[in-house]
């Protein structure tokens, strides 16, 4: 016990020195800087409410949006912002999830590399060129990508537990969209989706690096200065809980069903999240250490993993069991794992499984938060989701604190055992 609690005063003092410095800018941007100095290397995350719950009814226009960043703008064409990048050996990458569309850049902090990969950035960020010829090939790639993913019952599966869990939401609908909306939009429509959401009072900078305050506050201001001011986007709705249980069965020529379990989630500031967090890791977050692969893959052999998850976004997302198993064992399997869950809800955790998981949770997290790349993910987090800003430095005594009976009535607070979506995808038995 000495031992633990001294482990635990050095990963809180480390996380104290952690100084988030944070601020404004002029154009409304939020910036979140952590200044290191053990590489000369610098790395900007541009975090704007531009993704994919913004889609409207045009699925993917997100996502197509982020893909073409960077391919033109009004001065240069993709192969010459690709060679600018290159010759000083910047690395620039951009990516569209439900909440967050997210263009980054990773640099060397010196002063005559950090100008010039600076000045590109800023170029494709705030004066793109949305031209036919790349929308042409980013469609024809979607396309490709949404008729393999029909061939995957895996894809088959995600894609219609989202749609049952969130019904109208705009976190129903997959991020690459349909065919039929893919090849509905326009070059208008992505630079009408710009020009509203990739706007400063949109977005928020996340800077991680060897710079001053003083230059960070000024590569932010760059940015955010060639942007429209703009508006923030107004919240996402809230999802809707489920009024009853849907068991729904997709048939599919497949030697295995994909199981999956759940229902309506929590958003990142859930006043239980830190319950939730650490039950959902005794559960069935710790992969084969977990309750539900040791009742399912141990003691019954009916699957090689099974495992539990929360999607924390910005509105409540999903909580969800999943597995795959033989085809002849679907039905066994989906009994045993919703045994487990209501089990899990209705009897206290035993003492020794509730330390050794805040052992394996706090210890592990200082591996998450040990790169550059980790801390600005962690920024991003807190900027976009306004976590408070000792999210880091409090995360180990939030979760030494919480007793068994935290997590049990989290738990019941929240899962309701008679309203899951219960979804399987696999041949008919």
């Amino acid at each position: 016990m000495k031992v633990l609690i001294l482990f635990l005063s050095l990963i809180t003092n480390a996380y104290a020195t952690l100084d988030i410095q944070h601020w404004t800018t002029p154009e409304g941007a939020k910036v979140l800087f952590v200044q290191t100095q053990d590489l000369p290397m610098l790395d900007i995350a541009l975090n704007f409410d531009a993704a994919s719950s913004r889609d409207g009814e045009q699925h993917g226009l997100a996502s197509l949006t982020s893909n073409l960043l960077g391919t033109a703008t009004q001065a240069h064409n993709e192969e010459q912002i690709i060679n600018a990048f290159e010759s000083i050996g910047a690395q620039f990458s951009s990516n569209s999830l439900k909440d967050m569309s997210i263009l980054s850049l990773r640099t060397l902090s010196r002063d005559e590399v950090l100008k010039k990969s600076l000045n590109i950035f800023t170029e494709v960020v705030t004066l793109p060129s949305f031209q036919q010829k790349y929308l042409t090939r980013e469609k024809r790639q979607t396309l490709q990508s949404i008729k393999a993913s029909e061939q995957s019952p895996a894809s088959v599966a995600s894609k219609a537990f989202s749609k049952s869990v969130f019904g109208k939401h705009p976190y129903a609908h997959s991020k690459i969209g349909t065919q039929a909306t893919i090849e509905n939009i326009t070059i208008e429509d992505l630079k009408r989706h710009y020009q509203q959401f990739f706007v400063a009072k949109n977005l928020t900078i996340a800077l991680v690096g060897d710079v001053s305050k003083v230059k960070a506050k000024q590569i932010a201001r760059q940015i955010s200065h060639g942007l429209n001011v703009g508006k923030k986007a107004k919240p996402n709705p809230m999802v809707m809980p489920l009024n009853a249980t849907q068991n729904i069965h997709i048939n599919f020529p497949s030697k295995q069903t994909h199981l999956l379990i759940g229902q309506m989630g929590i958003n990142r500031t859930h006043p239980d999240y830190y319950p939730l967090y650490l039950g959902n890791h005794i559960f069935g977050g710790s992969g084969l250490t977990s309750l539900l692969s040791n009742e399912i893959r141990e003691k019954k052999g009916l699957a090689y993993s099974a495992y539990s998850y929360f999607s924390q976004m910005q509105s409540n997302g999903l909580f969800m069991m999943r597995l795959q198993t033989k085809n002849t064992q679907a039905n066994k399997a989906k009994t045993i794992a919703i045994a487990t869950l209501n089990n899990f809800i209705n009897s206290p955790i035993n003492t020794q499984k509730l330390q050794d998981g805040k052992d394996n949770i706090i210890g592990g997290f200082a591996l998450q938060t040990a790169s550059n790349a980790n801390i600005l993910t962690y920024l991003s987090l807190i900027g976009f989701y306004n976590l408070p800003l000792d999210y880091l430095s409090s995360f180990v005594h939030q979760i030494k604190d919480i007793s068994a009976q935290d997590v049990q009535n989290a738990f019941k607070r929240l899962i309701d055992i008679n309203k899951l979506v219960v979804l399987s995808v696999g041949a008919e038995q």
